[in-house]
């Protein structure tokens, strides 16, 4: 029996869109390499200074939130606290939630790509694979702001959700591009190490976080 024409047209589409797929996701495969082989792996944190240590205990005596949620990865520090921890510290920064792994350098470079300031930014997941860590690592420690993983269980995200007054994205809405305004949390701080986490959401009112960068 003859196969229609119209049969091999349909195939030959979806061989195509096959083809399309399976070679963006080895160039972004690869670029995850190539920026995760580019990591310095001996760059020195300065220490947290009394002024720092001061400015945020002063913060923090506002209402926050603390979690073990954990730095992913102790590149992503900025500072060595007094004990020498490697700590993140983030001021007037987003905060975008997912309660499920973020796999592939795709995801990341959707996330950045989506945030509507362009500014510091937290991103929190119960999980990253090397290629999604690896992209992470390469925007915070070579581009213009500072990007941070924090680790935390589903329970911990919802946690952070609901102190931020936001609402966790998905892995399904990253992929379609599906980043609304509810997902982008404001934090006035955003501090984490490989012990806990501690989130100060933004004053009521707050539209736009500014970028600050205290030493």
């Amino acid at each position: 029996m003859a196969v229609p024409v119209g049969m091999w047209v349909i195939l030959g589409i979806g061989l195509v869109a096959l083809l399309v797929a399976a070679l963006a996701d080895r160039r972004s495969r690869l670029h995850a390499e190539a920026e995760m082989a580019a990591l310095p792996s001996g760059r020195r944190l300065a220490r947290m200074s009394q002024n720092l240590c001061t400015h945020l205990d002063a913060l923090l005596e506002a209402e926050h939130l603390t979690i073990p949620a954990r730095l992913a990865d102790p590149r992503a520090a900025s500072h060595l606290s007094p004990e020498d921890v490697p700590t993140a510290v983030l001021e007037h920064a987003r905060v975008i939630t997912c309660p499920e792994p973020l796999d592939g350098a795709r995801l990341i470079q959707a996330i950045l790509m989506g945030d509507p300031d362009q500014g510091d930014l937290a991103i929190v997941t119960p999980a990253l694979d090397e290629f999604a860590l690896g992209v992470v690592l390469a925007n915070h420690l070579h581009g213009s702001r500072a990007v941070v993983p924090v680790i935390a269980t589903p329970e911990e995200c919802a946690q952070i959700t609901q102190a931020l007054s936001s609402t966790a994205t998905t892995t399904a809405g990253i992929r379609s591009g599906w980043l609304p305004a509810e997902v982008w949390a404001h934090a006035e701080l955003v501090v984490s190490d490989a012990i806990s986490t501690t989130l100060l959401p933004s004053s009521p009112g707050t539209t736009s976080p500014e970028v600050s960068t205290t030493t």
